[in-house]
């Protein structure tokens, strides 16, 4: 009895790998379900990182940047009387290591007219170099040119305001818009290039003109509405944002990150974050049934084996102990081959991914490429191995805890 008691951790280890193999159809399938439910988890897991980071990437690049910075007030009025007079005072930030890019902007809403036809826009005026240094907008261009540096007239329109009022390319477009005194002013432009984004705020009102242009014609000297930054990745968004706020005064600018800037990209987000939760809590909710039903059939079925154990001399809590290691070994068996699979899965998908084109127009909206590929992230795999192992322990320690409570008298008695 006493050598029984004193048994180490090794000797149950091994009993508890005997007695997954003594029934191996029921250990095979415990861990063919877990298996099946965790590199399933992992596949969709990965197609949503995937989507999301693709969803993030277009809508960042598209136009937005990652971070904006703006007169306090300007994004609420979309008013010229809410510029930024001296946007050197910020620019000399932009040598922060997390910066890329940085361009300056004027927005401002307008009217582009041709002919008897005409069209509400939103002008955005940049500089033409600079922007491609923080968005891929110029890599969008269905027709003609980009912007080119010095040309004063140059105009690009999205593609839904080009055909709404029939503009094409070399057309003379004249924009009309507001001053910050409130004049209204109009100039002349030549169409030189046609946007086709899938994006609808880019494709049905956008109007790119020269910024230079811009601030002579809205008489706003050096002053700009926007300052657009990007950062060499998504993650290094937060970190500028907390830097930026420590050295500029929030009561004269507004510093906002991406996800503040569309009410509709912050839903998606917050959509994928409860989608992705809802899937974990279903495939935990296999893992504990499975492992439970198994743990409950192989207690009973060995009752009387746990009764003579304890009869001579196994403490209970080392009955407990061993029912706990075979749940374990169930689980990081399970865990780890279907984290495997679902792994190789994603591998074989590669840059290939999974081609949705035919609902190409529906993922656009949602600034999505119509191929998805799948993302394993360190944050997922924690995700999903972490709370796997910790929900399928829980659902051990019952059987555990009744097999380590069996009365002995009722554990040997003939079956």
């Amino acid at each position: 009895m006493a050598d029984t008691a004193r048994l180490g951790i090794g000797y149950y280890l091994r009993l508890s790998l005997r007695n997954l193999l003594r029934n191996p159809r029921r250990t095979g399938i415990t861990l063919i379900t877990m298996v099946f439910g965790i590199s399933t988890l992992t596949l969709l897991g990965a197609l949503n990182d995937g989507w999301l980071n693709q969803m993030k990437t277009n809508f960042i690049l598209s136009f937005t940047g990652h971070i904006q910075i703006h007169s306090q007030g300007f994004e609420a009025s979309q008013s010229l009387q809410d510029s930024i007079s001296e946007p050197d005072e910020i620019l000399r930030y932009t040598d922060y290591a997390e910066i890329i890019g940085w361009t300056l902007r004027i927005r401002t809403s307008g009217l582009a007219s041709l002919g008897g036809s005409s069209a509400g826009v939103q002008i955005m005026a940049t500089d033409p170099e600079q922007e491609t240094w923080v968005t891929s907008i110029h890599e969008n261009i269905s027709a003609g040119r980009w912007l080119s540096p010095g040309m004063a007239d140059d105009l690009l329109l999205g593609r839904n305001v080009a055909q709404s009022i029939g503009a094409k390319l070399g057309d003379k477009i004249i924009l009309m818009a507001q001053r910050a005194n409130g004049e209204m002013v109009s100039e002349v432009f030549y169409l030189r290039g046609v946007l086709a984004t899938g994006a609808p705020q880019i494709d049905r009102t956008l109007a790119v003109i020269p910024l230079h242009t811009a601030q002579h014609w809205l008489a706003l000297q050096n002053s700009v509405t926007d300052i657009v930054l990007r950062t060499e990745h998504h993650d290094d968004t937060d970190a500028l944002h907390r830097l930026l706020v420590q050295h500029l005064s929030t009561d004269r600018y507004e510093i906002l990150r991406w996800e503040e800037l569309d009410p509709m990209v912050s839903q998606w987000l917050n959509f994928s974050d409860a989608y992705g939760l809802v899937v974990i809590f279903v495939v935990i909710l296999l893992v504990l049934t499975e492992i439970l039903n198994t743990m409950l059939i192989a207690l009973h079925d060995r009752q009387k084996e746990l009764g003579i154990m304890v009869a001579i001399g196994t403490k209970k809590s080392q009955i407990f102990l061993m029912m706990m290691l075979e749940a374990v070994i169930l689980i990081l068996l399970g865990s780890l081959l279907g984290y495997l699979s679902g792994g190789l899965i994603v591998y074989f998908l590669g840059d290939q991914g999974i081609d949705l084109s035919h609902f190409s127009n529906a993922f656009q909206f949602f600034y999505m490429d119509p191929v998805i590929q799948p993302l394993l992230t360190q944050d997922s795999a924690i995700r999903i191995l972490g709370t796997t192992f910790v929900a399928a322990l829980i659902a051990g320690i019952y059987p555990a805890w009744k097999a380590a409570q069996l009365p002995v008298t009722q554990s040997i008695r003939i079956q």
